[in-house]
């Protein structure tokens, strides 16, 4: 099984950058109306708080790119096996 990753998105934090649609835009959605992203994939769990999303190995590069432009880091990424967090370094 490949390795997995937890993003955990605290989008009530979100400042409407929209930094991390330009970064990733086949994963992110910015929404202009209310100014704030949203993850595109369908298996995503969202609450008005934030959204969550386990992936695979093979679409970290993509999600950490998107992560890492965020203005505010309030896109984290987590080992799912060890916990560990891989994003933002703290």
């Amino acid at each position: 099984m490949p390795k997995q990753y937890h993003i955990i998105y605290r989008k009530k934090d979100c400042i409407g950058a929209g930094a991390c649609e330009f970064a990733a835009p086949e994963l992110w959605h910015y929404d202009k109306e209310k100014s704030i992203a949203t993850l595109k994939d369908p298996l995503a769990k969202k609450t008005d708080e934030q959204e969550e999303l386990i992936i695979d190995e093979a679409n970290l590069a993509r999600h950490l790119e998107g992560a890492q432009v965020c203005p505010v880091s309030i896109i984290e990424i987590y080992d799912l096996e060890t916990g560990e967090k891989i994003h933002p370094k703290e």
